[in-house]
């Protein structure tokens, strides 16, 4: 029980940090972007209000279906996944902790939608030389890490069964 409670309150903390970095972006990032690191590899720091998923997937669809798809379908989504990580939170840490991290940045980008006309607030690009991100933010990181764990242990798990 004290672990899901210290849980739930590191997922208010996440989405509350998250929340307060778009709000700062939104109020610093209207006029000016930044640029942090080497010619060769940097981070840029600037405003985009995403009407998409990742890479914009979905913008021109019609604002209903962005509606269905993008606020009740990740809604649910995300409910389901919160909890599922908390009933399978003793026999499978792991996938637990990596699926609440995508739900918790699911969640973070949601209220962005629900509360910023449909937008989610992105400010960040990474660029290697020549190739760039998409732009992101913090609850997309989170999102990925946690596929990123699935998906290691899912190889993991195929490789002890070989």
């Amino acid at each position: 029980m004290r672990k899901r409670l210290f849980a739930v309150l590191i997922g208010i903390a996440f989405v509350a940090i998250d929340q307060l970095v778009k709000l700062l972006a939104l109020h610093s990032l209207q006029i000016d972007s930044f640029r942090f690191g080497s010619s060769y590899a940097w981070l840029d720091v600037a405003l985009s209000l995403n009407p998409g998923a990742f890479l914009s997937l979905g913008a021109g669809l019609a604002p209903g279906v962005k509606q269905l798809i993008f606020i009740l379908g990740v809604g649910a989504v995300v409910c389901w996944a919160i909890g599922w990580a908390f009933t399978h939170w003793a026999q499978s840490p792991r996938k637990a902790v990596a699926i609440y991290f995508i739900a918790l940045g699911g969640a973070s980008n949601l209220i962005d939608r629900v509360f910023r006309e449909g937008h989610v607030v992105d400010y960040l690009i990474l660029n290697l030389g020549s190739v760039h991100t998409g732009v992101f933010n913090i609850a997309d990181i989170a999102i990925m890490a946690g596929a990123a764990v699935l998906l290691v242990s899912e190889f993991r798990s195929k490789r002890r069964l070989n």
